[in-house]
């Protein structure tokens, strides 16, 4: 299995790409502390990302379940990237290059996007 390798400390700049339609994999059942999930087109993981598990993407994140670990979508840079899930349990969020802070926990299918430059969850 080959691994891709990109993420915040391989952004070279940012940029803007409709997500609305991608390459997809799907992932079935939850993941675990320790494992990794790279993809340079969306994700979704069909269970839980657990705390310790990483998630990374090149474009969209759906997560059918509690996310508890770490995710990063747009993680090439693409700044129209998102990531929503079931129930957020997280101190951070990643997209393309910014990173936000996570205040408290979250619920009823909130989805995180760049607006003005920042990381918002609605």
């Amino acid at each position: 299995m080959f691994q891709i390798y990109f993420g915040l400390h391989a952004i070279k700049k940012t940029f803007e790409s409709e997500t609305d339609i991608s390459e997809t994999k799907f992932i079935q059942g939850s993941l675990r502390c320790g494992r990794r999930e790279e993809y340079p087109g969306s994700l979704v993981i069909c269970g839980d990302v657990n705390s310790g598990a990483e998630v990374v993407a090149g474009g969209n994140i759906m997560i059918l379940g509690a996310l508890r670990g770490v995710a990063h979508a747009g993680a090439n840079g693409n700044t129209m990237a998102m990531i929503s899930a079931n129930y957020i349990d997280v101190t951070q969020i990643r997209i393309a290059n910014l990173v936000t802070e996570v205040a408290e926990r979250t619920d009823k299918c909130p989805i995180c996007k760049i607006e003005n430059n920042e990381i918002i969850i609605i």
